[in-house]
């Protein structure tokens, strides 16, 4: 074998991972080898063992020859330690991204998504958005650059509700719609708006029990009330944290409203509506159609899609039409 065969054989087999990605690794139960890269013949060989503790001597070693673009992963492995990857995604998409392969790296991306939602929707707003923010910009760059990486992800998009899981779905199916579902791409910084705003519409409802957001029908009056308030109080929360354009914050704020004037907070129509606001509607109130709650079985794709059409007066029609464009598939 020729050695540019080689080299081919060693760019699909092998991922490439940096000292910052070493460092995150378990150095105790590592469920896969590290391989290094001998420089001038090209070969891997292993310098770990699955399952043995890797001892500081070696830790030092290994993340100079990581500094000098020398030790690698089999991508057979990386399956093995999505978790860790997962968990440290910032990272993943700053250093390896490039070298990951996409059916993976779209795994990896949406169970990291939901890691880092769960930072704020679950746990603190206050303690965890600046570093949630990061994450988020940090993938929304990745996707605005690769938009074609979100057709592998929308199929491991989750159907069962929760805060987290609905808030990563609408980001992602947004983001198809303006990337994948419309004639033009806008710049990074409107992108970014779009995909902050897409993500963080329902924080308001954070802190309801999840009882009361799985309930369809038999809501008490003060339930309604706080579910009804809650783009208000979406803004509220996002506001202290002073990171969020004025686009972004006036589109959450604005996704329950309809162009007939028939939603909430405010009651205002279309004139009044950012083209920002009315998509973040139709994708909240496509992606809750389209996921199953307690009691209540989910709708599926076309017939959300002919809801969204027959309401015609409160969703705009072009933005349905680029909804179904990425969500439907004859």
């Amino acid at each position: 074998m020729n050695m540019t065969q080689d080299s081919q054989i060693i760019k699909e087999s092998y991922c490439s991972i940096t000292s910052d990605v070493f460092k995150f690794l378990p150095k105790k139960d590592l469920p896969f080898s590290l391989h290094r890269m001998n420089s001038s013949s090209g070969k891997f060989s292993p310098i770990t063992v699955p399952g043995k503790v890797i001892v500081s001597a070696l830790k030092q070693t290994i993340i100079n020859d990581c500094d000098r673009g020398l030790i690698f992963i089999k991508c057979s492995d990386i399956t093995e330690c999505k978790s860790f990857l997962a968990a440290n995604l910032k990272i993943v998409i700053r250093d390896i991204a490039d070298s990951i392969p996409e059916h993976d790296l779209a795994s990896i991306i949406i169970e990291g998504l939901k890691l880092s939602a769960a930072t704020i929707y679950v746990d603190s707003v206050k303690i965890n958005f600046k570093e949630f923010h990061e994450t988020l910009c940090a993938v929304g760059e990745l996707l605005h650059d690769n938009p074609e990486l979100i057709w592998l992800m929308m199929p491991l998009l989750a159907t069962n509700h929760s805060l987290v899981n609905k808030s990563v779905s609408s980001g992602i199916i947004g983001s198809a719609v303006i990337l994948l579902g419309r004639d033009s791409r806008p710049d990074i910084n409107v992108f970014l708006d779009a995909f902050c705003a897409l993500v963080l519409c329902d924080i308001g409802l954070c802190n309801l029990p999840e009882f009361v957001l799985g309930k369809e029908f038999c809501l008490t009056l003060d339930e309604q009330k706080r579910i009804r308030q809650h783009p208000i109080t979406s803004v509220e929360l996002l506001s202290i944290t002073e990171s969020l354009s004025k686009t972004t914050l006036r589109a959450i704020l604005e996704h329950h409203e309809r162009m007939d004037g028939s939603g909430y907070p405010r009651g205002v129509s279309n004139e009044h509506l950012s083209w920002l606001g009315k998509l973040c509607g139709a994708v909240d109130s496509f992606v809750a159609m389209t996921m199953e709650r307690p009691g209540k079985k989910r709708i599926p794709t076309v017939a959300a899609l002919k809801i969204l059409y027959r309401e015609s007066t409160q969703y705009d029609p072009n933005i349905i039409y680029a909804l179904e464009k990425v969500t439907y598939k004859e």
